[in-house]
């Protein structure tokens, strides 16, 4: 059975080459929109005018909170907005920690301190508790190693790590230190596992692989999704760590030896800070595709770990969720790119930090991995785009069609995913069709007051 995808926003979608930002106070059509008080940023993606707030506090930023708004280029038609909006937040904050001071607290030779106030929801800082005050996100390098410390911007505590990006410029994660080696980019890796299983690949999710574990699963003809998420840059990351202490490193010139005798990977997300950078020959970009600009395609980061990146990293989950929910909608790789763009505009624009290279008409090696299909489903909304409070209700018409010759017995299930977690809704059994018949049904989809805000993928 086709399954087909709705996207639904808890106050808090998107067809789509980049220009420069602007800073953006309220012009036309945002204007018709908002009243002046905040400032946007502006840039075109494909077809879209996308303005974007990136919400502060005296000067905190407020990690995963954003108002982004998204245009038709040619008629200003609003063509989606996204809210992500805490509602328990003071309208101004106190601090008693400049950062020179927390600068000292944090081990090591500081590159870069933000003023933040972390989200609940936050992939960067694991913390045991959510902070209440602001905090220091300090970055620093010791013994060649970049950590990521929090420290408590009003009493100076130190509350713990967060996770660095990939800064040294199949689904893996690398280590994210060495001697010894330790840390796993957890959210990241399992998010492209399940998302490749989604689209009909078997998926092995590897911790700190081996050598010749990736050269296992790129010299074969099965492989046809490949994602690492490790330190690295456009010819070089490290994969693995054998003896427990030091990184092993894979290279741009042994993906070309492995895969010489074998097809070019289909596609490949090359998660190291400087993963992109670069697509010409002798970088992992180029080497995936076999220097090929047809049926292939490659995304990754670009100085993922520059401080012009940072909000763009924190972002980094959310971003490759809503560009692999479009692949597998059957979106273009490059349509599903602008779509995650165009959703966190900060990684667009003059920061650039996510890059895509490739064939822009291949619509990716999922579909053919799908068997042959026995009954279609859609979804139309009451209304679009779907926006909704936590305890509210949407409508939505469902159908379902037997596109083949022969009558069929089939399943329909439902349910929603968020943050690569899928929880089933509905499921009913045994649905008979004709050859050619449809049946349609109106439903209400109930949200629990508990549901965090965000943006949820509805699947049928």
């Amino acid at each position: 059975m086709k399954k087909t995808v709705l996207i639904v926003t808890l106050l808090g979608f998107y067809a789509l080459a980049y220009c420069v930002i602007a800073v953006a106070r309220v012009d036309y059509p945002l204007s018709q929109y908002e009243t002046g008080d905040r400032d946007f940023e502006k840039t075109e993606i494909g077809s879209l005018i996308v303005y974007w707030h990136q919400r502060t506090i005296d000067g905190a930023v407020v990690e995963k909170d954003q108002i982004v708004y998204q245009f038709d280029k040619e008629t200003h038609e609003l063509k989606n907005k996204i809210v992500q909006w805490r509602n328990d937040l003071p309208e101004h904050i106190s601090i008693n920690i400049d950062k020179q001071t927390a600068e000292t607290l944090a081990e090591g030779e500081p590159i870069l301190s933000t003023l933040c106030i972390i989200s609940p929801e936050s992939d960067v800082f694991l913390l045991d508790e959510t902070p209440k005050n602001p905090c220091w996100s300090v970055r620093t390098m010791k013994d060649n190693q970049m950590y990521v410390s929090v420290i408590d911007a009003v009493t100076g505590e130190f509350l713990g790590y967060g996770a660095p990006p990939p800064y040294t410029a199949f689904s893996f994660s690398g280590p994210q230190y060495d001697y010894p080696c330790d840390g796993i980019w957890t959210s990241w890796y399992q998010n492209a596992a399940y998302w490749f299983d989604m689209m009909g690949h078997y998926t092995e999710a590897e911790v700190w692989p081996s050598r010749s574990l990736i050269e296992d699963h790129i010299s074969n003809n099965t492989t046809g999704m490949f994602y690492e998420l490790a330190h690295g840059s456009y010819d070089y990351f490290a994969s693995g760590c054998p003896n427990g202490n030091v990184y092993e490193w894979t290279y741009a010139g042994d993906v070309e030896n492995w895969i010489a005798d074998y097809p070019e990977m289909r596609f490949a997300f090359i998660g190291s800070c400087g993963g992109m950078c670069n697509t010409g020959n002798n970088t992992f970009s180029y080497e995936f595709r076999k220097g090929l600009s047809e049926n292939t395609a490659t995304v990754g980061y670009c100085n993922m770990a520059e401080y012009f990146c940072e909000v763009c990293w924190w972002y980094s989950v959310e971003w490759q969720d809503v560009m692999f929910s479009n692949m597998y909608l059957g979106n273009t790789v490059k349509e599903a790119f602008d779509m995650a763009q165009a959703a966190y505009p900060v990684c667009a624009g003059n920061n650039n930090c996510m890059r895509f290279a490739g064939d822009e008409n291949f619509a990716g090696p999922y579909n053919r991995m799908w068997g042959p299909q026995c009954a279609e489903v859609g979804m139309i909304p009451d209304e679009d785009p779907v926006i909704v409070p936590p305890g509210g209700s949407f409508g939505l018409t469902g159908t379902i069609h037997n596109p083949t010759a022969d009558p069929v017995v089939t399943d329909i299930w439902g349910g929603v995913n968020y943050h690569g977690e899928f929880y089933q809704q509905f499921a009913y059994s045994d649905i008979s069709l004709n050859s050619g018949q449809f049946l349609t049904a109106h439903l209400n989809q109930h949200v629990p007051g508990f549901a965090p805000p965000g943006t949820y993928i509805y699947i049928v």
